[in-house]
Parts: C-alpha cells; structure tokens; sequence
C-alpha cells in the first residue's frame, strides 16, 4: 500500500509542469479571450468544506446562474436553503424565503467574495497582479492557476486560492479557498452551459 501511495504521488508529479513567464502569459491570454466571449453561464455546484473544527467534511450543492458583467445567482439547495442573488452593487440575501437586501460593512464584505466568485466562474479579472502574486501550473488536461492574496483584507480571509480551468473548454473546472484559519473550501463545477438565455426573475428578488 505504501508502496502505491508513492507511485501515485511520483506519477501525479510527472504530470505537473510549472509553466515559464512566456508560457503564463500565452495562458492568461486564452483564458481572458474565451472569458470575453461568454455573455451567460449556468451550472451546478457541489461544495465540501474541511475545517478543524469538524471531524467529517460538510457538503452542500446548489446551482449558479451568471450573466455579464454584473448579474449572479448562487443558490444551495441543499442541505439548506439560501441564496445570494447580485444585481451590480445590490447583494440581496434570501433565507428561507425572506430577502434582506445588504448594506454598510456586510455589504463590502458580501462583495469581496461574490467577486471571487463571480471572477471564478467567468474567468474575468482573476490574473489581477496587484491583488494576486499567481503561479501556474499544467497538470495535462488542466491548468492550475495558485493564487496568493497581497492586499490586507483579502489575506485576512485567505491563505491562497486555487484554479483549475479545463483545457479544451477554457473555463473554470474547480476553486480551493484555503482560509487563513485554516480550513478549506473547494467547489467543483458540473454541467456547465454557456450562452444560454437566462430570464430576468432568476436576478430578480
């Protein structure tokens, strides 16, 4: 079994390149031509979060509904019922039916990491150099895109955050936030559709 385990790793480490300077760049650059293009996206989510507090993961899915540049739903469908719904700067929170529309210090908060997300998932201002030192790597159908926050705020939150974008699909697959406490948040993304027509009641609360 010991044996396995480090042939696995030893092969998993084969299969990772960390790219040069010229090849980020070339990266970046596909990503944020494919990222320009995207007008809507839909997609179903399935999170697991590690945390030291926990002896077992806790996983909640849900779906996600953008649409360009400023409009998003995230919403869990289990194992609760809650939705962030954002219409440019308004963030309305909706709990168990009841929609509180956000402001002051939760507001700014809430907009810090509906940015994350909404840049996760449209691939749209994710390589920002003066809030991100970014590392890349290939890992043969993917690319991993290692992110650690510069600005005081963002490291308060996070200890670093972790891409993954498919290759032939040029669009967000996975996203690690590993918090500065200690825990692990990762979302994987299944079904995803692009550019499909989204009615306005999704955004609408």
């Amino acid at each position: 079994m010991l044996l396995l385990t480090l042939l696995t790793v030893s092969v998993w480490a084969q299969n990772e390149k960390l790219l040069t300077e010229a090849e980020s760049q070339k990266v970046v650059a596909e990503l944020t031509e494919a990222a320009a293009s995207m007008q809507t996206l839909q997609c179903r989510f399935v999170q697991e979060k590690t945390s030291t507090m926990l002896a077992e993961p806790t996983v909640a899915e849900g779906t996600m509904h953008y649409a360009a540049p400023d409009r998003m739903r995230w919403e869990y469908s289990s194992p609760y019922a809650f939705a962030l719904v954002v219409n440019g700067e308004r963030i309305v929170k909706v709990t168990e039916g009841k929609a509180e529309v956000l402001d002051g210090k939760s507001n700014r908060i809430y907009q810090g990491i509906v940015g994350i997300i909404m840049g996760s998932a449209s691939g749209k201002k994710l390589f920002d150099t003066t809030v991100f030192d970014v590392v890349l790597y290939d890992e043969g159908d993917t690319w991993r895109a290692e992110m650690t926050p510069k600005r005081r705020d963002m490291k308060r939150m996070f200890s670093q955050l972790v891409f993954r974008f498919d290759k032939k699909a040029k669009g967000i697959s996975r996203v690690e936030f590993k918090e500065a406490g200690g825990d692990v948040t990762s979302i994987r993304f299944e079904d995803i559709k692009l550019n499909e027509a989204i009615g306005k009641e999704v955004f609408a609360e």
